[in-house]
Order: structure tokens, then sequence, then C-alpha cells
């Protein structure tokens, strides 16, 4: 086999590894790669973007505050692999409407991620160690599914009168936040399930009374310092045995200690980590 046949083979399934880490309704358009000639920075390519265009950001460390246009998707080109570093202030990751953010760690803002409009994914990143809140959202709930949301001085999910349609919070590592790990306030109504929620400072979920119409569903909540009411029917407590989650940020479960309660899909609760 030739090296040229070689290379092409790599290339169609790198394409194809990509094409299933990008939401597929935001893979119609153009592609714009960070960094490239007259593009050294995410918010450059962010200039030049139009809606259903991808901006792929290559491994580094990218210090800016990032606005995602409306129907763009931002996508780390290695899982983990691009860090956006908001420099210890400001909210580093703003939302538009309709776009997606996707394998990168966001870190060191005062919040990590922001969002008020429809249509939004947040999927499989590591927002960890921002000033205060990892991700807030206002009215409208985005996909938020696969993160490891960790080592934020406040709390990990912090919602106000959030609303779910299709979207849910599934499938998140939610740990060691210094406040709780899901704050829902004012009149709330959301899907939370498959997550794991431990080792928060305080609640491990807090609702407001006008939230708790809330469908939560296979939850692990486990040592979170306090605990609101009870956990709710249908949900677990049991040590998710993560393996270095300080040392490493490594929060999958030890096979030989994790309790083998699957979530509603069939996969082990919190992030399904690859």
């Amino acid at each position: 086999m030739s090296m040229q046949h070689n290379r092409g083979v790599r290339a169609v399934c790198r394409a194809a590894a990509i094409a299933a880490f990008v939401p597929a309704a935001i893979l119609a358009g153009a592609t714009i790669k960070v960094p490239s000639a007259g593009i050294p920075t995410i918010s450059q390519a962010m200039v030049k973007a139009k809606a259903g265009d991808t901006v792929y950001v290559e491994r580094g460390v990218y210090r800016e505050h990032v606005f995602v246009k409306s129907g763009v998707a931002l996508v780390s080109r290695a899982l983990y692999g691009a860090t956006i570093n908001g420099n210890g202030r400001g909210t580093v990751v703003t939302l538009g409407k309709s776009c997606a953010l996707s394998g990168f760690v966001v870190t060191n803002g005062t919040i990590g991620v922001f969002s008020n409009a429809a249509g939004n994914i947040i999927e499989k990143c590591r927002i960890i160690r921002n000033w205060q809140t990892g991700i807030i959202v206002v009215r409208h709930l985005p996909r938020i599914q696969d993160n490891i949301i960790a080592f934020n001085r406040a709390s990990g999910i912090q919602g106000w009168d959030v609303r779910s349609t299709i979207a849910s919070v599934n499938h998140n590592t939610i740990a060691f936040n210094a406040n709780h790990g899901i704050a829902v306030g004012g009149a709330s109504n959301i899907i939370i399930e498959n997550n794991t929620i431990a080792h928060n400072e305080r609640f491990g979920l807090k609702l407001s009374e006008e939230s708790l119409k809330s469908e939560i569903s296979k939850n692990n909540f486990y040592k979170n310092l306090r605990t609101w009411k009870e956990v709710p029917d249908g949900n677990f407590s049991f040590d998710p045995a993560f393996i270095a989650p300080r040392s490493k940020l490594n929060f999958r479960p030890n096979p030989k200690l994790c309790c083998k309660i699957k979530g509603t899909d069939g996969k082990d609760l919190g992030a399904r980590l690859e």
C-alpha cells in the first residue's frame, strides 16, 4: 500500500472522527482553522465566521474572552487540547443562539460559560477552576452533556428561569465545586439525568420552590457537604471512585471500586469519557 494511500486513509478517518464529534446540524458551512494565516486567535476567527461555519482550534492556550456567533460551532481539534483562559476575570465563553462549544478546557474566568439563547450545545468540555460559576444559563437550557465541571469557586451550573424542551443536563460529572453542584432558581423546569454530582461543598442540587417540577432521574448524588431535602426517587448515592481527580483531572470511575449502576441509556453515570 502506498504512502499516499495511507495518508488518504488517515485523512478520511480523521474527518469521520471530527464529524462524529461536531453536532451534525452545524456541519453545513465553511471551516475556519485557528491559528491560520491572518487568524491567530479564536476571536478573530469569529469575526470571519458565519452561521453554519465550524471553527476548529488547534492545541494550545488561548488567553481571550470569546463570543461564539449564532449558528457557529467552536470545536477543539483534540479533546481537551485547546484551552480558553480568561486571565482571571470576566466570562470566558459567551454563546450566541443555536451554536456549539465542544472539546475545550474553559478556565480562569469569573464565569466559565454563559448562555441565554435557544438551541445551544455545551459538550465534552472541561469547565474548571473559574473564580465563580462554571456554567450560567438563563431562560433557555442548552444541551449540556459529557462535561467535567469541577473545582469552580462557586456552583458548577447555575440557572435562572430555565426551561427544557429537548435539551437536558445529561451525563456530566459535576464535582468539587465550592458552592452547589447545580443550583436552579426562578420558575425553571428542566431535565437533569445521568449525572454524577459529588463532593461539592454545599448542596449537590438546589431547586427553588417554583422549580420542583423539574425532571430529576438517575443521577448519583454523593458526599456533597450538605443535603438539600432528600434525593428524589429514582436517583442514587454511591462512591463514584474517581481514579485521580485532583492530580490528573481523571474522573473515570475505578471499575474495581465503583458501583455498576447505569443511566437511562445503559451507560455509566457521569461524563461518558473516551
